[in-house]
């Protein structure tokens, strides 16, 4: 997470681990998770472990 994202922004943090996007569990890939965010719209909703 940088210092001034948008994942910062909406308080993100470093070592968060998303584990579910959009209503979708991820499961693991870090590709899956790319494409989830750049095929969504404006909004996201994420389910993050801490």
């Amino acid at each position: 997470v940088e210092e001034g994202s948008k994942a910062a922004a909406v308080g993100l943090q470093v070592g968060d681990e998303l584990i579910i996007i959009n209503e979708i569990p991820l499961s693991g890939y870090r590709q899956e998770a790319i494409c989830l965010v750049k095929g969504s719209h404006k909004t996201l909703s994420l389910v993050v472990k801490r």
